[in-house]
């Protein structure tokens, strides 16, 4: 690790010669998603991620993506990212030099290096990972059961070590399960044999029919609830907390902003939902993440939690809540990103046009 130090010392006054090394051995570019390529074991299946998919072409500018140089071998030798929020601008690059077995990226970006890795492989097997980059530094080793990944002991500067045990059948990775300290954690597990996505999240939706109103009951709202929000951040809509607001409360937050009434993060009441009793929800949390991860820019499992969570708000939105809390004539409920990310759009999905309408001419919306 000392001599990687020393040699990611040496990296500000490397890029040059480092990429003109690595762009002369490349034989033929491809465009890729995002996140490209990786050379490290279960590198991806431990964060429910894909490998980017090669395109025909390069996407519009608004869309982050990656193009990668090959050689004549057919290894990834020059790695250059490109981002959609800079408008299509090279932001990342990574040179990479094969060397028997030893493997070794540079990345950089426009401030100089940010990490150097080297891979050292036995009998075609990569045995350890070792990083130094600007935050510290970090090692991960990989041991093998009948030439199949099966165990990853981690390292990394501030954090305790952990373990990635992976188990395998004749099918392929069966479950990844990571051990900290006393915690464990499944990372990944294959779904049991006849599991079916969408009747998993019919069951979850059942039983948010019954946790919902329960943590509603905890809200300590002082008045007329005017409307209860169901808040997730980005794409995991089944990860979400509940919010409440009084009549008064929104009326001081419209004068300020329309939108700022719908905002569940400037509302004072919250609490959580324990979904841990829900059907199988981590499962289904996995299940959704894959979706999205086979293709980002159609998120298919973001929209799948959207819309589970739409149709549990419509339904909630018919309960008569006289027993639970006191509300106002017009108290709605409705799932909302914490950053109001498409917020008319489930309001749409989950009420009726003529409330919505009755919501515009109050100039809520």
């Amino acid at each position: 690790m000392s001599d990687l130090a020393a040699r990611f010392a040496q990296l500000a006054g490397e890029y040059d010669s480092r990429k003109g090394a690595a762009t002369a051995l490349v034989g033929r570019w491809d465009w890729y998603t995002w996140p490209g390529l990786d050379l490290r074991p279960l590198h991806f299946e431990r964060d429910l991620l894909k490998a980017g998919r090669r395109l025909d072409a390069r996407p519009p500018v608004d869309r982050d993506v990656l193009r990668i140089g090959f050689d004549a071998e057919g290894r990834a030798v020059v790695i250059e990212e490109y981002s959609g929020f800079l408008h299509g601008r090279l932001y990342y690059e990574t040179f990479v030099g094969h060397d028997g077995d030893v493997v070794e990226a540079a990345h950089f970006d426009t401030d100089g290096p940010i990490y150097l890795h080297e891979y050292r492989s036995v009998d075609e097997l990569m045995r350890s990972a070792d990083t130094v980059a600007r935050g510290g530094s970090g090692r991960e080793s990989y041991a093998y059961t009948d030439g199949r990944i099966s165990r990853i002991e981690i390292e990394h500067d501030g954090q305790a070590p952990s373990v990635l045990t992976a188990e395998h059948d004749d099918r392929g990775l069966v479950r990844v399960v990571e051990v900290m300290g006393r915690r464990s954690e499944v990372r990944y597990e294959r779904p049991p044999a006849g599991f079916d996505l969408e009747a998993a999240c019919r069951t979850i939706e059942d039983a948010l029919l019954t946790l919902i109103p329960d943590a509603v009951a905890r809200l300590a709202v002082d008045g007329p609830a005017a409307c209860v929000a169901l808040s997730y951040y980005r794409s995991d809509a089944l990860s979400f907390e509940v919010h409440g607001v009084t009549e008064d409360e929104r009326a001081a937050l419209a004068a300020i902003d329309a939108q700022a009434a719908w905002s569940p993060a400037d509302f004072e009441a919250s609490t959580d939902v324990d979904l841990d009793d829900a059907g199988s929800v981590r499962l289904v949390r996995q299940e959704l993440a894959l979706l999205d991860a086979g293709d980002l820019d159609a998120a298919a499992g973001s929209e799948v939690g959207r819309r589970l969570l739409c149709t549990v708000a419509a339904r909630l939105n018919l309960r008569d809540w006289s027993d639970t809390l006191p509300v106002a004539d017009d108290f709605v409920v409705y799932p909302v990103d914490l950053e109001l990310v498409g917020l008319e759009r489930n309001l749409a999905d989950c009420l009726p046009p003529d409330r919505l309408a009755r919501l515009r001419e109050r100039g809520l919306l």
